[in-house]
């Protein structure tokens, strides 16, 4: 489970049988940032010399939306002029190339952080999207490069082939899951 919201929650839930669960204990929302390209490193370089260490939610949570706005306009010599998630995200959908990068961007990360979570837990059972930022461009997150970057993991690209991956857009997940585990205990 990976949840860009509030911040990035990122779990393990292990099938224990017999329909019963247990959850992994985790802080997965705070490795670092993966780069894949030359441009990566220059919006990590961006965003380091902003705030410093670069953890996977610093990117990838409803404020990481304008950290990765503004990391766009400084590196390519833009002024900004969105500020909040919302106003990025209705951007981008609405076309505007810049605010359409930051979400690509974000998907592409969110992609590379859910892969390399896969291969630190052996997830072959599938991967939940959850959290409120993706719901909001759902379509737009479909057709993004998750997916290739949630595989792009060079000789170990295969390992991915047939792992499902959901996108939860059901309302009040969170509670439902912590409805099960009072029941489960």
């Amino acid at each position: 489970m990976i949840g860009p919201g509030t911040g990035l929650g990122v779990g393990t839930l292990l099938d224990l049988g017999e329909g019963r669960f247990a959850a992994l204990p985790g802080e997965g929302g705070h490795v670092d940032l993966p780069l894949s390209s030359p441009r990566e490193t220059q919006l990590w370089q961006h965003i380091f010399n902003e705030i410093g260490h670069v953890s996977a939610e610093t990117a990838l949570s409803g404020s990481g939306l304008p950290r990765v706005y503004r990391a766009i306009c400084a590196v390519d010599g833009h002024t900004p002029v969105l500020e909040t998630p919302e106003a990025i995200t209705a951007a981008g959908l609405a076309g505007d190339p810049i605010a359409l990068e930051v979400l690509e961007q974000f998907c592409c990360w969110l992609g590379r952080v859910a892969g390399n979570n896969v291969l630190t837990t052996g997830a072959r059972g599938g991967v939940y999207i959850v959290g409120g930022v993706i719901p909001r461009f759902a379509d737009f997150f479909l057709e993004s490069g998750f997916a290739r970057c949630f595989a792009d993991k060079g000789c170990m690209s295969d390992y991915f082939k047939g792992i499902p991956v959901w996108l939860v857009t059901a309302p009040y997940s969170g509670l439902v899951g912590a409805g099960v585990a009072l029941d489960q205990a």
